[in-house]
């Protein structure tokens, strides 16, 4: 399941979206089997994660990482 590359809201929102779908189908995410709860914070995981990757450089990086300092 290839995450689209982008930092904004739409394309999170959208990776997000995607992944749970694709959950709804077969139960798995990353092909592992997960109840509802465990599938949206993975997906909500990997989709902060491939728009920090993309972010590299940019002010959104910052913002990003600020969440994770606690």
């Amino acid at each position: 399941m290839p995450l689209k590359e982008g930092a904004s809201k739409k394309t999170i929102s959208n990776n997000i979206s995607h992944c749970i779908d694709v959950w709804k189908k077969t139960g798995k995410v990353n092909g592992k089997k997960v109840g509802k709860e465990k599938a949206m914070e993975m997906c909500a995981a990997m989709a902060y994660s491939t728009a920090r990757k993309t972010a590299k450089g940019s002010a959104l990086e910052g913002l990003l990482k600020d969440g994770r300092k606690n």
